[in-house]
């Protein structure tokens, strides 16, 4: 049954937002102001805009492991952060999963009930999750079993990721910080030392190791990555490999190394919000103002994305309509997910209402993937219930 949303501000591909009105049927975009058909919904003047899609968001970690060395089971904490997903805007959710040599949540058995967990519960999932592989180079004995993940089609995105040399600077710099990160690795301080003295030995075998999953990712033709580059000698030596993805660039002569290689660059979205590096990398907001970020990512807070678009605007940066396709359309095609990402016919219905009637706190009423109701926060969005299947 086909159902027409009207009395909407809807944000068009074109970048334009126009008061007008539009069909869903069979989960797809069917038209866009030209008279509607079966149930209609009248979203009385609210923003309509094309659902947040998050490249690489680890905020679940949060509902795995609310404290440190306490651990939930993964069905109900994919759960609750599926919730919080789409309560954020983001309709479509790559869960990034750490492989790596630390072991506990970052350890290869941990990553593999986590993949299983999204595949056996996406028939409750409101939002469409699927897996980010984050592969620590120096995890060399996970090269299998991350090959046999990308080979399955498991997999919709890979990230190089190198915590060693960050690592190595705390056990010069700050040994308070490495005794607590021993203390999460579940490692004493002595045998956390020695753990990372090992690694380096190995370096040789870990850029082969680099070598060999990302040629099995371009066979496979999963988007590829690095994160945290911090030269632009680094972002190239990951190009030549085809990780062709540029993760949060450490600072902007890479971010701008990355452009000039014709590679997409990423940045975090908490990083627009609050106004700068957590860390004290390049500030989101001077790659933004030199129009090298092609998309934001939630990284460790899923609000982060809506709001951030939002907040340029409301900075009077960017327009709404560059500032969301910045959350939508950009990951999209960073993600290689053409069906989604721009409210245009044919597209997917993955759909957020939005009340930005309170001036710098605009909300989520209603979140639609694939045209069915997911998420209501309002006595608007539940009268949508007659009209809009839900899950």
């Amino acid at each position: 049954m086909p159902v027409t949303l009207v009395n909407a501000r809807i944000l068009l591909e074109s970048g334009a937002i126009e008061k007008t009105e539009l069909q869903v049927e069979a989960g797809t975009i069917r038209a866009i102001g030209d008279g509607g058909r079966g149930n209609t919904i009248d979203l009385g003047g609210r923003l309509l805009l094309p659902g947040v899609i998050d490249l690489h968001g680890d905020g679940f970690e949060r509902s795995l492991a609310p404290r440190a060395g306490t651990e939930f089971p993964i069905d109900i904490a994919l759960m609750d952060a599926d919730r919080a997903i789409l309560a954020s805007g983001i309709t479509t959710a790559l869960l990034a999963q750490g492989v790596s040599w630390e072991g506990r949540l970052r350890s290869g058995a941990t990553a593999e009930r986590i993949l299983e967990a999204i595949e056996r519960g996406r028939h409750r999932f409101g939002a469409d999750l699927r897996f980010h592989l984050r592969f620590e180079i120096f995890a060399m004995e996970e090269q299998e079993r991350a090959r046999k993940w990308i080979e399955g089609g498991r997999v919709a995105m890979m990230v190089f990721n190198d915590h060693l040399p960050q690592y190595e600077d705390s056990l010069r710099n700050s040994p308070e910080r490495m005794q607590r990160w021993s203390h999460i690795i579940g490692m004493s301080f002595d045998e956390f030392r020695a753990e990372l003295k090992a690694r380096r030995a190995r370096e040789t075998e870990a850029e082969e190791n680099v070598r060999a999953i990302a040629a099995v990712a371009r066979r496979a033709g999963v988007p590829i990555g690095s994160h945290d580059d911090d030269t632009p000698e680094m972002r190239a030596r990951y190009n030549a490999l085809g990780a062709n993805v540029a993760e949060f660039p450490v600072n902007m002569e890479t971010a701008r190394a990355a452009r000039a290689l014709g590679n997409p660059v990423g940045m975090g979205a908490p990083n627009v919000l609050r106004g700068g590096s957590a860390s004290g990398n390049v500030s989101a907001l001077d790659v933004i103002g030199e129009g090298l970020c092609d998309y934001l990512i939630s990284d460790y807070y899923y609000p982060a994305q809506f709001h951030a678009a939002f907040k340029l605007v409301a900075d009077g940066i960017l327009p709404l309509g560059k500032a969301w396709p910045l959350v939508s359309t950009g990951p999209a095609r960073v993600g290689n997910l053409p069906d989604r990402g721009a409210i245009a016919v044919g597209k997917r219905a993955d759909l957020i209402v939005v009340d930005d009637r309170e001036a710098g706190l605009p909300r989520v009423e209603a979140a639609m993937v694939e045209g069915k109701l997911r998420y209501a926060a309002s006595d608007l969005a539940l009268s949508a219930v007659s009209g809009l299947v839900p899950a």
